[in-house]
C-alpha cells in the first residue's frame, strides 16, 4: 500500500513546513490527486488520518482532496477534452487519436493552513 508511504512522506513534509514557519498545528491542507496518479483516494485519506496523530501539530489537520480528472487537448482540432479511462482516447469531435494528456497524473500539496 503505497499510500502509507505517501501519507508519512506528507507529514514530514507537513512538519518541516510548520518549522519553517514557527508554526504551532495545521489546521488544514489541499492535495491534488489526478485520475491517473495511481493513488486510491479513500486509502490515502485513511492512512494519513492514521499517521498524523503520531506527529505533534498534525492531530487535527483536515486533510481536504481535490481529485483531477484526466483531460487531453486534440493536436488535429485544438479540443480539450475529458475521458474516464486512459485506453484508446480518441477525440469526440474530429475523431483524431493525436492526444496530448494535460492532466491526471498529478499528486500535490497545493495548500497548507498554519496556525502561528
Amino acid at each position: 500500500m503505497h499510500e502509507a508511504s505517501l501519507a508519512m512522506s506528507l507529514a514530514q513534509m507537513l512538519t518541516d513546513v510548520m518549522k519553517e514557519h514557527g508554526a504551532k498545528r495545521v489546521v488544514s491542507l489541499k492535495v491534488r490527486v489526478g485520475k491517473l496518479s495511481g493513488v486510491v483516494v479513500e486509502s490515502f485519506v485513511f492512512a494519513f488520518d492514521m499517521i498524523k496523530e503520531s506527529f505533534p501539530g498534525l492531530e487535527e489537520a483536515q486533510l481536504n482532496i481535490e481529485e483531477v480528472p484526466i483531460t487531453y487537448r486534440c493536436s488535429s482540432c485544438g479540443l480539450v477534452f475529458e475521458k474516464d479511462e486512459p485506453f484508446f482516447v480518441e477525440c469526440p469531435s474530429c475523431k483524431g487519436i493525436d492526444v496530448k494528456l494535460l492532466s491526471g497524473e498529478e499528486f500535490d500539496l497545493c495548500d497548507v493552513e498554519l496556525e502561528v
